[in-house]
């Protein structure tokens, strides 16, 4: 969904956009390995308010998630709900340096062509800022066994319990005072 600028009233605009699966997927590089998707249908609510030199789109997103855990590779539900708010300024206004340097307050100021804005860009990047760094289920989730693959947050380990041998198991058959 693309909203002209200039179509937008003094009043401001409200926006509500409904989101379903298919949605979110086309946002989605090709193949891309993330592993997630929408367990129920995405609502954003959002509110876009012109000013003398941006744009300003504040509002909730809201559904639920699909995730995969990092530990052990298990989909988990985790609800979304994120406060937006965006600043849009035109891209002349914008930093013309190679490398600037952001203050905290900064961050919520984005860049845009000044005619024309893409809701559904901005909802996918809102969503993406909201999946963690790293995925779990739990914070007590006991992962993947490293050598038989078995989930220990279902099954105990099949494995062969071996003593590993250290590169420094030789050091305990020194007793101390001996040469």
């Amino acid at each position: 969904m693309r909203i002209r600028v200039d179509e937008i009233p003094e009043s401001g605009r409200l926006l509500h956009v409904h989101w379903t699966k298919d949605r979110l997927e086309r946002m989605l590089p090709p193949n891309d390995p993330q592993g997630f998707s929408l367990a129920r249908p995405l609502n954003a609510d959002l509110e876009i308010h012109k000013k003398p030199d941006h744009v300003e789109v504040t509002g909730l997103i809201a559904g639920q998630l699909t995730l995969r855990c990092d530990r052990c590779l298990d989909e988990y539900a985790a609800v979304l709900k994120r406060t937006v708010r965006v600043l849009l300024f035109h891209e002349e206004r914008g930093p013309h340096e190679e490398e600037v340097e952001l203050e905290p307050d900064e961050l919520e100021y984005e860049f845009f062509d000044g005619e024309i804005i893409d809701v559904d860009r901005l909802i996918a990047e809102e969503v993406f800022l909201e999946i963690p760094m790293r995925c779990l289920c739990s914070e007590t989730c006991r992962g993947l066994c490293s050598g038989c693959g078995a989930n220990l947050n279902r099954e105990p380990c099949a494995c062969q319990k071996t003593q590993a041998s250290s590169a420094f198991a030789v050091l305990r058959s020194l007793k101390p005072g001996n040469p």
